[in-house]
C-alpha cells in the first residue's frame, strides 16, 4: 500500500501496489474515496481490492499472482531452502533437504561398492572436519548441518584410530 502525495502536498492518491519486487500490479480505488484519512483509505483499498491479499505483520500487500506470500507456512511444514553453492542444469538452487539426502546416498552407494580409496594427510583430514564442524554450527537443527556433524565426527574417528 503506498500513498501518493501530489506536488503541492495537498492531495493525495491511494494506490495498492504489490509488494513483490519488479511486479508493476497497482491499484487505485476511485477518487470520489480521496476523502479519506490513511488509515481509512488504506482499509477501504484493502477491503475493495478483489483476489488481493495482505500481510499485516510484514505489512505488505500481493496482487492476485503473488497472493500466496501471504500464506502463512503450515506448522510442520518448512519452506524450501536454497543450496548456496549447489545448481542444478539451469542455474537454480537446489532445495537444500533433498540434497543433503543426495549427499547421504552417495556416501551409502559409494561405501557400498567399494569404490578407490582416497587418502588424506592427517593435517588434510584435520582441516577438513574442522571446516565440517563449522558448516554444522551454519546449519545446525538442519540436515545438511547433521550430515556435516556425522561426516566430522567420522574424520575424528579415523584420525584418533591412526594415532
Amino acid at each position: 500500500m503506498s500513498i501518493h502525495l501530489s506536488r503541492g502536498g495537498a492531495l493525495r492518491r491511494v494506490v495498492l501496489s504489490c509488494d513483490v519486487a519488479g511486479c508493476p500490479i497497482q491499484l487505485e480505488p476511485p477518487a470520489t474515496e480521496a476523502w479519506r484519512n490513511d488509515t481509512d483509505a488504506r482499509s477501504w483499498a484493502r477491503d475493495h481490492a478483489v483476489g488481493w491479499t495482505s500481510d499485516p505483520i510484514r505489512q505488505t500487500d500481493y496482487c492476485p499472482d503473488h497472493a500466496q506470500f501471504s500464506d502463512v507456512p503450515v506448522a510442520d511444514h518448512a519452506p524450501p531452502r536454497p543450496t548456496a553453492t549447489a545448481r542444478d542444469r539451469s542455474g537454480n538452487p537446489l532445495n537444500r533437504d533433498e540434497y543433503t539426502e543426495g549427499l547421504r546416498e552417495r556416501l551409502v552407494d559409494g561405501d557400498r561398492s567399494g569404490g578407490r580409496t582416497l587418502t588424506l594427510m592427517a593435517a588434510q583430514a584435520s582441516v577438513a572436519a574442522r571446516l565440517l564442524d563449522e558448516l554444522a554450527g551454519v546449519y545446525r537443527g538442519e540436515s545438511l548441518g547433521t550430515l556435516a556433524q556425522e561426516l566430522s565426527a567420522l574424520l575424528d574417528g579415523r584420525l584418533r584410530d591412526r594415532d
